[in-house]
């Protein structure tokens, strides 16, 4: 998956454009009234000039008083409907553009959840949040600041130079005279700050994904003293960031001196020519040629930024439009429901692959019946997690099938097939939030006494209650404030609390002291009891009380039996027992 679009995206990709304003579609009638909005401020802009040439001329140059009075409250009363009306355009594009961001990051977060986990392992954090966060945020910029705004300025500039040009030609030439020079001064400058604005968007990014990769990691960062060496690499990402920033500074900070310079040599040489000229001109046409100066150069000099505003909205586009599109790691889920589960579960000359053809898993074939458990045993890298990761559809199997019950996993409702499975693993994750929070999962069918029950079973309530707060302590971020061993008693509360019929548990290694193990393995025997299992075994106890062994090597299924049959046959198990239980 591409996790960077390209920099040079087109601004006029008119696909894009396309696509974007059919995200507005559900707003369609808001959009609409933009459009209104805009051509009411189109027609307005240059009456205020027309206003005000006829006052002059007619009124104040006469002295006719009642005259000036009406037309200025005529002039007032523009101001006001003109104010109105902007009002009016700015309040209703922003809403629109916060409406179109709020469903796009909901489909965008929503097309997220229902990735496999391959696609995680394949894209960086950083780049997943910058994608869901800052690039829909800078899309909303297309609609509020970009596309509808560079059409209304744009009809303005054409209706203004129509009037200038009915008034009088040869001013308008006049007027017109520095506009090649302006015109390439706002190339120049579009550009110039659509390059730095890209750079900038590209550091953030990349800021984003080595803080959260560093920030999860510091406990690594910390115990090998690589603080500076990280440091050194932040700074440099910054210093960057910083560089790109103040390019785009540098830009403006040229381009708007440029276009008030401009605009005064505009307004010198209507003066000159009007001083010389054969041609009768009148103060209040001086006057009003002034006023549509400023109409004219007020937009030209904003629609460069305007136009970066909306090629950065498109680019952004792009990136969400490709993430969007990524349809190869989503998720497809099934048609048959479950129903009630019995709990058989096949493996039928499964192969599977992380990357292609790299095969983790080599024909795995076995069978485990409602209610028996299966321990699976071998050295690290044999394919044990994976297998784990297969019955859950974390991932999906190049070769074979792999079924609950004689359904294909494929064809089942994933939400059915996981919430008859239970996982405990030995990494527990926990969610910032209370105890009771990270039992339930925020599932309103497990409610306080189901807990306190699950708690029981496996001999757990006394911890729970001896925290401060029991069930509604706070965890803090990835259970921070408990130790592993809490934190896997944690996880074998939210196990029973579900009650699945499926159980998968990768037993714990980590050192835990002896109260905590004594309930772990308590535990596990309950959570055990009555339900398919399949252990990832690491303790001895556990090994000999399952009903059956699988025993992997290399990925490949080199032999299955009782504890019993398998030591009798003195093969793989017989020397794996001997090197890793024995010492347990």
């Amino acid at each position: 998956m591409s996790t960077e679009s390209k920099n040079s995206g087109a601004a006029f990709d008119m696909k894009l454009i396309v696509r974007i304003i059919k995200l507005a579609k559900p707003y369609r009638k808001l959009l609409w009234f933009a459009v209104l909005l805009i051509l009411v401020l189109t027609i307005l802009a240059p009456l205020k000039p027309w206003l005000v040439q006829h006052t002059i001329d007619n009124f104040i140059a006469k002295g006719d008083r009642e005259g000036i009075f009406f037309f200025s409250t005529l002039i007032l009363g523009h101001i006001g409907i003109h104010s109105v009306t902007l009002f009016g355009y700015t309040y209703v594009t922003n809403l629109l553009g916060q409406n179109v961001i709020k469903d796009l990051r909901m489909r965008v977060y929503q097309h997220i959840l229902r990735q496999s986990s391959a696609f995680f392992d394949k894209s960086k954090v950083g780049m997943l949040i910058t994608r869901a966060v800052s690039d829909v945020e800078t899309l909303s910029n297309f609609f509020s600041q970009g596309f509808i705004s560079i059409i209304g300025d744009l009809a303005q500039i054409v209706t203004v130079l129509i009037i200038m040009f009915i008034t009088s030609w040869q001013m308008t030439l006049i007027s017109l005279a520095v506009l090649p020079i302006l015109l390439i001064a706002s190339e120049i400058f579009r550009r110039g700050v659509r390059k730095a604005f890209q750079t900038v968007r590209q550091k953030v990014s990349q800021m984003n994904s080595m803080v959260q990769e560093q920030i999860v990691g510091m406990e690594v960062v910390q115990l090998f003293g690589k603080e500076d060496e990280q440091f050194g690499k932040f700074e440099k990402l910054n210093k960057e960031h910083r560089q790109a920033n103040e390019r785009s500074v540098l830009y403006y900070a040229v381009y708007f001196p440029i276009v008030e310079i401009l605009s005064s040599l505009t307004l010198g040489l209507i003066i000159w020519w009007s001083a010389g000229s054969p041609e009768a001109v009148t103060t209040g046409m001086i006057t009003a040629f002034i006023l549509y100066i400023n109409l004219i150069y007020r937009p030209i000099r904003f629609i460069a930024d305007k136009f970066n505003t909306m090629q950065l909205g498109v680019v952004s586009s792009e990136r969400i439009f490709n993430l969007l599109d990524e349809q190869k790691y989503t998720e497809q889920d099934g048609q048959i429901d479950l129903g009630e589960v019995r709990g058989h579960i096949q493996f039928k000359n499964v192969w599977f692959a992380y990357v292609e053809d790299d095969y983790v898993l080599k024909d795995i074939s076995f069978d485990i019946q409602p209610g028996k458990s299966l321990a699976i045993v071998g050295p690290t890298g044999a394919g044990k997690s994976s297998i784990i990761n297969l019955i859950t559809r974390l991932y999906g199997i190049q070769k074979g099938e792999i079924t609950v019950d004689g359904h294909n996993v494929n064809d089942l409702k994933i939400a059915d097939l996981r919430q008859e499975i239970g996982v405990v693993l030995q990494d527990v994750f926990l969610f910032a939030g209370s105890v009771a929070e990270n039992v339930n999962l925020r599932n309103t069918a497990i409610d306080e006494a189901k807990m306190r029950s699950a708690a029981a079973s496996i001999n757990a309530l006394d911890f729970i209650e001896n925290l401060d707060g029991g069930w509604e302590y706070d965890v803090m971020e990835r259970g921070s404030t408990l130790s592993v061993g809490q934190r896997q008693l944690i996880s074998f509360i939210r196990a029973m609390a579900a009650d699945p019929k499926v159980l998968i548990l990768d037993e714990a290694t980590s050192s835990v002291d002896h109260e905590t193990e004594e309930l772990i393995q308590e535990a596990t025997k309950k959570l055990m009891k009555g339900r398919t299992s399949i252990v990832i075994a690491h303790r001895l106890s556990t090994v000999r009380e399952a009903d059956a062994i699988l025993v992997l090597e290399k990925g490949r299924v080199v032999e299955v039996g009782s504890h019993a049959e398998l030591l009798e046959k003195k093969g793989a198990y017989h020397e794996l027992f001997h090197k890793q239980f024995e010492l347990v």
